[in-house]
């Protein structure tokens, strides 16, 4: 699994090429050109292994994006239309709006408080997850691990984590195992990407709450 960053300045474009590997790309500003298609902020666009493609911004303006595969990222260039033919299962990318997703609410079974969750993939081969998460204003969860690694992206607000703050732009990683609490702060909510590399289940560490 590989995370990054990527900018295309305007203007650029991907030659066609596939991947031995299921990747999303979050767009975080500007829009991307995919496929002879246009996306905006907010949308994961998800090709599935072996999905034939080319991608990037438009003329305009610079493209920011988080790259997130399923398993050891690499690319190959398709060098002709030939090559291209034999490739092309006609696999399509996968495309998630999150303005025309709807929230779903969960309570938490610790606090009774509500969070709001849009999931945006769980891979079929990893079980790998990417969901679009709102905490609330005062929501905090309990101390807990995962048999997992994940990470947050912070995208609006401030990320409340064993007593440190995170800002918008942020990227924490909590390998498997790790002990925390994390929410928003008292006074707004916070908009994070939730990214595990597997299966999660929640593994609280007051007896009271375990299962």
């Amino acid at each position: 699994m590989e995370i990054v960053m990527n900018r295309y300045p305007a203007g650029f474009t991907t030659y066609m090429h596939t991947h031995p590997c299921g990747h999303g790309l979050f767009i975080l500003k500007g829009q991307m050109k995919i496929n002879e298609q246009y996306f905006g902020s907010n949308t994961l666009i998800w090709f599935p292994e072996g999905c034939v493609a080319e991608h990037g911004a438009t003329a305009h303006e610079d493209a920011e994006v988080l790259l997130i595969s399923n398993k050891e990222f690499s690319i190959h260039y398709v060098k002709d239309e030939e090559e291209r033919e034999q490739l092309d299962q006609g696999i399509q990318p996968i495309v998630s709006d999150i303005g025309r997703m709807p929230w779903f609410y969960r309570m938490a079974s610790t606090s009774g408080k509500l969070f709001g969750k849009k999931a945006l993939h769980l891979d079929e081969e990893t079980k790998m997850q990417i969901n679009y998460m709102n905490y609330p204003a005062g929501f905090t969860t309990e101390m807990h691990a995962h048999p997992c690694a994940q990470g947050f992206y912070i995208l609006k607000g401030q990320f409340h984590s064993n007593g440190k703050l995170y800002g918008p732009g942020t990227m924490l990683w909590y390998p498997e195992g790790c002990i925390a609490e994390h929410g928003a702060t008292a006074y707004e909510d916070c908009i994070c990407l939730q990214i595990s590399n597997k299966e999660q289940k929640m593994l609280y560490v007051r007896k009271e709450y375990q299962k």
